[in-house]
């Protein structure tokens, strides 16, 4: 159960972090942004299915664990583009690496 357990709290932790993220990015209104906001969005959600997949035992459970692990990089390289300058992006970004890792463990 460690290992489930593991990998819960790291997509409850990127969830966390891309919902921070993505409201953060909104309110800077800038344009540069929406691919970052959209990536947070689509991330945010395959990470807390992953926690219901996960939590009730699902027969798709890895298959949608890899497909998290695909999203949770592609937002982390997204996010990562505006590390440098947001605090946010930054602390998103490696939550989605280690979400990713977390899902691809499994």
């Amino acid at each position: 159960m460690k290992k489930n357990q593991t990998m819960i709290d790291a997509c409850l932790a990127c969830f966390a972090a891309c919902e921070l993220c993505a409201t953060e990015c909104i309110k800077m209104v800038n344009e540069e942004h929406l691919k970052c906001i959209a990536s947070c969005r689509d991330c945010a959600e395959i990470c807390m299915l992953c926690v219901k997949f996960m939590s009730r035992g699902s027969d798709y459970k890895e298959q949608l664990m890899k497909l998290c692990a695909d999203v949770c990089n592609a937002c982390a390289d997204e996010c990562e583009k505006f590390a440098d300058e947001d605090d946010h992006c930054k602390e998103c970004a490696e939550a989605c690496r280690k979400c990713a890792e977390e899902c691809m463990a499994y």
